[in-house]
């Protein structure tokens, strides 16, 4: 069983970029030992049988370009410029 303390959570609040308060470190803390013990429970569940990794598939399909009517599109957008979206600018 993993055991966590106030100053493991403390130390993961603080790299996770995390203010907590001091009544939230108990009750969090308590929160997650609950959550613990519950992942130690499902680790003693022994299965039936061994069941292979699903691995995922991307599927190709050719890129085609269809003509499409922008306008009505771009009438709900707050700012445009020609054919295309006008954001503010983000970065340097």
């Amino acid at each position: 069983m993993v055991n966590l303390d106030k100053e493991e959570l403390l130390k993961l609040a603080e790299l996770s970029a995390l203010k907590l308060y001091d009544e939230e470190v108990e009750v969090l803390l308590k929160q997650i030992k609950v959550f613990l013990e519950y992942t130690d429970e499902l680790d003693q569940v022994k299965l039936s049988k061994e069941v292979a990794p699903i691995r995922n598939v991307n599927v190709f399909r050719e890129d085609i370009a269809i003509p499409t009517n922008s306008k009505p599109i771009l009438e709900q957008a707050p700012q445009t410029k020609d054919t295309y979206f006008e954001v503010p600018k983000i970065l340097d």
